[in-house]
């Protein structure tokens, strides 16, 4: 896998082989909404330059802080349609059950289909699978 993008709180790989790119969340909690932007921006811009319409989107969140005050889900809002917009498919890998809840509370809001699941095997075929 190659990597596109990394930072504290995010790394973005690519798997030309199979064309997954993983977007791994880090376990550092954002330290301020500016980290958040600063973040998303440039982990967007990379998805941007990868080009999204040949590749299918991982987001691995299971390190990922818990959190779901009005700030923060204010701030994702304004960036998820941007970070996952574009690909073939998208799937979530969720550590607990309170993540798949408020993952597929965010999919029914975007009105975009994600597999979301805990199964990291089944997430890897959903997104190798052709329609």
């Amino acid at each position: 896998m190659k990597q596109i993008f990394r930072n504290e709180y995010f790394t973005a790989l690519v798997d030309e082989g199979t064309g997954i790119v993983r977007n791994i969340r880090g376990d550092k909690p954002f330290t301020s909404m500016r980290d958040l932007e600063v973040s998303f921006e440039g982990l967007i811009k990379a998805l941007d330059d990868l080009g999204r319409a040949r590749h299918t989107l991982l987001i691995d969140i299971r390190a990922a802080p818990g959190r779901n005050d009005p700030e923060f889900e204010a701030a994702l809002q304004r960036f998820r349609l941007r970070w996952i917009g574009g690909f073939r498919k998208v799937g979530v890998l969720v550590q607990s059950a309170v993540g798949l809840l408020q993952v597929k509370r965010y999919a029914k809001q975007d009105g975009v289909t994600r597999l979301v699941t805990d199964d990291e095997d089944e997430l890897v075929r959903y997104l190798t699978q052709t329609d």
